[in-house]
């Protein structure tokens, strides 16, 4: 079957929005094309880019000279690799709900490591504990801002119908435990929904609930027509792509090469925590 990089895209053509994120990996086609002939899986890339992850967040607390650089280096190269694992997938249509955990758990584990260890390095640089705070709380603004992104989202490709592999709410149900017990290869499946309901089912819980809010707030009735509009506006998704995880991660690796990581995160908890709520009030108002 010939390489068809249409295929790459979560969205058909008459229904995509502009994603800042794109920008930071716009030359993965190429690499895409070349890895789709071969029998490199895109699970294999996932757990390159998470071993790319690991080896940020070891540079980071490594205490060399150099040690911002090539925790940068690597972030970004989990950054590419994590967007190219997923674009591999659609492109030969093998994407899986085990992939998809897969993936998502990885981010989870890599984003809570390397801010510890960008943490550790600004204690270890500063000798000023408070640090501990700050990369904490800024590891919980990540998480939050990206599940804050994901939900509209996947809230829009579900209505397009693409994106099929990743639901809104992902608390099991009978019909995937009914569907493990039928088939032995959707065991694991179930396993790392498990866990990613575990890592992140409070996130996604209280960005529906604000979501909820918001609705009622801007009198939105619960219709499929107004739901309809309430979830398509394409301006707001591209308003808040900055939000995702993997822009979080370029700013970082970027404010790293300019020796500038405690300007990120002060940047990070307030610039960007103002930007999304302030875009939230803007979106219940025009509704």
């Amino acid at each position: 079957m010939p390489f068809d990089k249409e295929k790459m895209n979560k969205l058909p053509p008459e229904a995509r929005f502009f994603d800042v994120n794109g920008l930071w990996y716009f030359q993965n086609r190429w690499v895409v094309r070349m890895l789709y002939p071969t029998s490199i899986t895109p699970n294999q890339i996932t757990f390159l880019s998470l071993v790319f992850g690991l080896l940020s967040a070891g540079f980071y607390i490594s205490g060399r000279p150099d040690a911002l650089m090539w925790g940068a280096v690597f972030l970004y190269g989990k950054v590419f690799l994590d967007n190219v694992d997923g674009n591999l997938a659609r492109v030969r249509g093998t994407s899986s709900r085990f992939g998809r955990f897969l993936d998502s758990l990885a981010d989870f584990l890599v984003t809570v490591l390397v801010y510890i260890a960008i943490s550790f390095y600004l204690v270890q640089t500063t000798g000023d504990a408070k640090f501990w705070f700050l990369g904490l709380f800024g590891l919980l603004v990540c998480f939050m801002q990206s599940t804050f992104f994901v939900f509209y989202l996947v809230s829009y490709t579900s209505r397009v119908g693409s994106y099929e592999k990743n639901r809104v709410d992902e608390s099991i149900t009978e019909e995937d435990q009914s569907a493990a017990e039928d088939n032995e290869s959707l065991k694991w499946d179930l396993r790392l929904q498990t866990l990613f309901v575990w890592v992140y089912g409070w996130q996604d819980r209280l960005v529906e609930k604000l979501d909820f809010i918001s609705r009622k707030l801007a009198h939105v009735p619960e219709t499929d027509e107004a739901l309809e509009k309430w979830f398509g506006d394409r301006f707001f998704l591209a308003a808040i792509s900055p939000l995702c995880l993997c822009t979080n991660n370029v700013m970082l690796a970027i404010f790293s090469l300019l020796g500038q990581v405690e300007l990120f995160l002060i940047l990070s908890i307030t610039l960007m925590n103002f930007y999304w709520i302030g875009l939230l009030a803007w979106k219940i108002f025009r509704q």
